[in-house]
Formats: structure tokens, sequence, C-alpha cells
């Protein structure tokens, strides 16, 4: 057996090299490698709980190469890309993105590489409810007051979002109302230019509203005057206070109305400005008034005090 393997040694290795070449040539024309492109979802892996995570994209591209019959037994899904978020912060971040391929294939490009994820707290926020009139009552008849369920809510939402709401909205309708009635008001979250405020959580989205009517009240139009807290820290100087609306309409008594031409808003806080800002403020009623609209947006300009260097 031995000198059967040992005779015509090199002829036999020639031929064995032969057969394998052909083996491979027959292969390589029955079932090429071939290459193609392939859109896979991107997933992520590790994700903080208690954030909202946005992405750029939700498609990557791949583009791989196996032989053509490995293309005939798979699906897109058995590619897999994601991105890892483990440790990361709040904030905007470029992130690697990771492909897992299946058996027999090669990666050739990946697009795009890396995606920019945003990454944001989710948090919970009071603002007050401000409701106000549509429509007008029966002739001879006023709103002359409105009580409600409460004058606060909750609301929950990315940082970014909560932040920049200012107050919850809600419209009480009136059509020639007569008697005092009750009703349900809807609410929605609005920024301090009265856009409403997207992707955030009223967690309760109404409030309950009693709306007492009454019959030959005064009606009348008076200047809102915003009041400002004497808490500014000493190195700013208080430039201007605007309300905006700066008037409101009053209703009451003839003898209580014809006292008044004008109302405070309650003191404003100005311990932690450091810059400009714009506050929802709840406005100062006397007893025996009702006022149109209960709060205003009063815009707070303040500046750097001069330090005087001259000895």
């Amino acid at each position: 057996m031995i000198r059967f393997f040992k005779q015509n040694l090199f002829l036999k290795c020639i031929s064995l090299f032969l057969a394998l070449g052909l083996w491979l040539y027959v292969m390589n024309e029955q079932n090429p490698s071939i290459t193609s492109s392939i859109d896979i979802n991107l997933s992520v892996i590790n994700a903080p709980a208690g954030y909202q995570i946005l992405h750029k994209t939700d498609k990557i591209t791949v583009k791989v190469k196996a032989p053509r019959s490995l293309f005939a037994s798979i699906d897109s899904s058995d590619f897999k890309a994601y991105a890892d978020l483990k440790d990361i912060t709040e904030g905007t971040h470029i992130v690697p993105i990771h492909v897992k391929l299946p058996a027999g294939f090669q990666l050739l490009a990946l697009s795009p590489e890396k995606v920019e994820f945003t990454v944001d707290k989710i948090i919970e926020k009071q603002i007050p409810i401000d409701l106000q009139l549509s429509g007008k009552p029966a002739a001879d008849m006023v709103v002359a007051e409105i009580k409600q369920s409460a004058n606060t809510i909750t609301v929950k939402g990315p940082r970014s979002q909560v932040n920049t709401i200012r107050r919850a909205v809600g419209y009480i309708g009136l059509d020639n109302n007569k008697e005092d009635f009750n009703v349900i008001v809807p609410l929605r979250a609005v920024n301090s230019n009265n856009k409403e405020v997207s992707d955030i959580t009223l967690l309760n989205s109404t409030v309950k509203a009693s709306i007492f009517m009454a019959r030959g009240l005064t009606k009348k139009i008076v200047t809102i005057k915003p009041i400002a807290d004497s808490d500014l820290p000493e190195s700013y100087i208080l430039d201007s206070l605007k309300a905006s609306p700066d008037k409101v309409e009053i209703t009451g008594n003839p003898e209580i109305i014809s006292t008044v031409n004008s109302l405070n808003t309650e003191k404003i806080s100005l311990q932690k400005l450091t810059g400009s800002a714009t506050q929802t403020v709840k406005i100062a009623v006397p007893d025996g008034i009702t006022v149109s609209n209960d709060s205003v947006a009063v815009t707070i300009k303040i500046s750097e005090k001069k330090v005087d260097n001259k000895n």
C-alpha cells in the first residue's frame, strides 16, 4: 500500500492540484461571488431608562460580498445593525454603528458609519392653568365668576420641550347663556408665544369649571401693572417690565368697578434671573371683581451693573 502512494508521486500531486483547480473553476462559474447593497433597520441597545432617545436615521445600508447561493437563502432580517448607548449621557452624541452579518458574508461598506443621537431626560413640571372665555352670554348677562377644580397641572416629557411650556390653556364657550353651568375644559400646553408644545403629556388633560352668571354688572377695561419683587441680585439692574396683554376687561358691581383703574400682577420674583426673560404671572384680582383673563405674560429686561473703575 505504501509503495502504491510512493510510485509516480510527482504525477499524482500534479493530478491532485489540477483536480482542485478544476473544482474551484467550476464552483466559481456555477456559484460566483457577487456584491449587493442591503438596507437594514437600525436598532438600539443599552438605552438608558427615563430618557427620550431620538436619532437622525432608521435605516443603515450595508454593501456585502458572498457566493451567489448564499443570497438565495437569506433576507434583510438576517442582517443586524445597532447602536450601543451604554453609559451615554444627556445631550447630542455621534454614535458608531455595529453590524452582524450571516456566515459567509464579507462587509465591504457601511453607510452611515455613525449616527447622531439626541438623549433628553424625561421630567415633570407644574404649570398654571389659564381658562379663557369665548363667545357671548345672553343680553344683560355677564360672567360673574369662574371656579375651577385645579389651578395648576403637571406636564411630563423631554426636558428640552417641558422647559418651553409656560401654561395650560383651556377655552370656555359662551352661547347666549343665562344660567350658571358646569363644563369640563380640555387643556393644551403652550409656550411663551402661545404655540402648542408637542411631544409632551398632560397628566390630567382636562379641568372642571363652574361658570356663574350675573345680571346688571358693569364692565370696564383697565391697565395691568407688572409688580417686581425686591429680590433682584445686586449685580443687576431692572430695566423694564412689560405685560402682554397690557389691558384686561373686568366685571363687577358698579360701585366697585368705578374705583378701579388698573390691576397689579402678583409680585414677580427676580432672584434667579441672569438675563432677560418672559414669565406667566397671575393678576391680583380684588374681591368683587372678575377678570376675563387672570394671568398675563410679563417680559422682564435686566442688565448688569457697570463697574466704575475710577479711583
